[in-house]
Formats: C-alpha cells, sequence, structure tokens
C-alpha cells in the first residue's frame, strides 16, 4: 500500500514538475516574442524609407503647401507625376525610346498612372508642355507622348523622414530636406556626422489598402523634433 502511495506521489511530482516547466517556458516565450514585436515597432527604419520613396519625386521641387491634391498647380502636377513615373521600376525600365530632336519619349498614360499612383485615382493631369528649374517637357498631342531632356546637373532636395505620427488611416511625416552632395558632411574635428535639412516640412499620408496616397503637405508647427535636437545641442554646448 505504501509502496503505491509512493509511486503517486513520484508520479504527480513529475505531472506537477512538468506543468511548471511548460508555464515557465510559456511566459519565457511570451517575453521573447512581445520583445520582438517592441523592437519591430520601435524600429520603423522600413516604414521611413517606403514613405521617402511615395514622396521623393513631390519633395525634389519643395513643393508649395497643399491642404488637398486638387489644390496642387497643374504644371506642378504635371512634374510631380512626370518624376514619379521616372523614378518608379516598373515604369522607367520601358523608357528606351527617343524622336528626332533627341528627346526621351514618355507616354501621357504613364502620368495619369502616376499622378493616380501618389495622390489617388480622382487625380488627372492635364496635358501639355511644361518646364522645371533645368529642364523642358514638350507634350507632342498627336502622338500623346512628352519628349524630354533631363540636365545632369539638376539641383533637388532628398527626403528624410524624421518622425512619423498615425492616427487612423493618417499619417504625419515630418520630413528633412537634404540638400544634395550633403549625404555626409565632415564636422570641425573631422568627425563623420549626419547632416541636417536645410528646412522642415509636414506630409499627410493616407492609406487605401496595401497602398499610401500624399494628400496634403504642411508648413512645420512651431516646434519640431528638429528644433528639441538644436536646444539640446546649443545647452550642450554651453
Amino acid at each position: 500500500m505504501q509502496t503505491r502511495r509512493r509511486r503517486k506521489r513520484r508520479y504527480a511530482a513529475s505531472i506537477g514538475g512538468a506543468f511548471i516547466l511548460l508555464a515557465v517556458t510559456g511566459v519565457i516565450t511570451v517575453i521573447v516574442v512581445s520583445l520582438r514585436l517592441t523592437g519591430m515597432l520601435l524600429d520603423n527604419t522600413r516604414e521611413k524609407e517606403r514613405f521617402a520613396r511615395i514622396i521623393q519625386p513631390v519633395v525634389m521641387f519643395d513643393p508649395v503647401p497643399f491642404e488637398s491634391p486638387a489644390d496642387i498647380p497643374p504644371e506642378n502636377l504635371l512634374l510631380y507625376s512626370m518624376w514619379t513615373a521616372l523614378t518608379d521600376e516598373r515604369l522607367a525600365r520601358n523608357y528606351t525610346s527617343y524622336n528626332e530632336q533627341q528627346e526621351l519619349l514618355i507616354p501621357a498614360t504613364d502620368l495619369n498612372f502616376a499622378a493616380a499612383m501618389l495622390f489617388g485615382a480622382d487625380i488627372t493631369p492635364e496635358h501639355r508642355s511644361f518646364r522645371d528649374y533645368d529642364n523642358t517637357y514638350t507634350y507632342y498631342p498627336d502622338t500623346r507622348m512628352y519628349g524630354i531632356r533631363v540636365s545632369p546637373h539638376m539641383y533637388v532636395y532628398t527626403p528624410d523622414i524624421v518622425e512619423i505620427t498615425r492616427s487612423g488611416d493618417l499619417y504625419r511625416l515630418e520630413v528633412a530636406y537634404i540638400p544634395p552632395g550633403s549625404a555626409w558632411n565632415l564636422s570641425p574635428a573631422g568627425h563623420r556626422v549626419t547632416p541636417f535639412g536645410e528646412k522642415y516640412m509636414m506630409y499627410y499620408m493616407a492609406r487605401e489598402g496595401s497602398s499610401y496616397r500624399l494628400v496634403g503637405v504642411q508648413d512645420p508647427p512651431s516646434v519640431t523634433a528638429m528644433d528639441l535636437y538644436d536646444e539640446d545641442y546649443t545647452g550642450e554646448g554651453g
């Protein structure tokens, strides 16, 4: 009788120990998964890079603030749509034809697609010839093609997403405008430092399914992340 009781106690102890081990393992697993998820949430580098790629054709030309894509001047809409097409790998790989003037030919339908991709399906550019700082984009209505020559010395900005704030499907981006040629600068001591933006703007993106649309650009609020950094730097430097 005593032998049976001892066996039962051993089995109970073994089962209890197994449950404790499983419980501890489960807690550790939950902690590890939570830490990984937290790390993924905190490390939003990929999200910043994705937004930067989307808004690059707009940031390039330092747009005037707008509260809706419908408020964008027609020539500016053509410019942003053109460079969205030129920088989109799916479209740009097809641009291999030239006319007699040695202009690269871009279909007007691609600008329609690019505008919809960037601003939404209800935004369509009015096709006509236009210019930017250095280039002329000639529209040929008979063939519905644009002929362009791009200056190799274009001075354009590159976006750096400083901060992302989300409210539902609306994203607010604090964007630093990085001037060309300043991806890295040297400090007076000779150390490499990340460059500061020449200016800062707020970009608003709306999520639609798996895509994002640019719905507005505004001047920054009175205090930005960069202002706080400058205050810290000033205080630290004495």
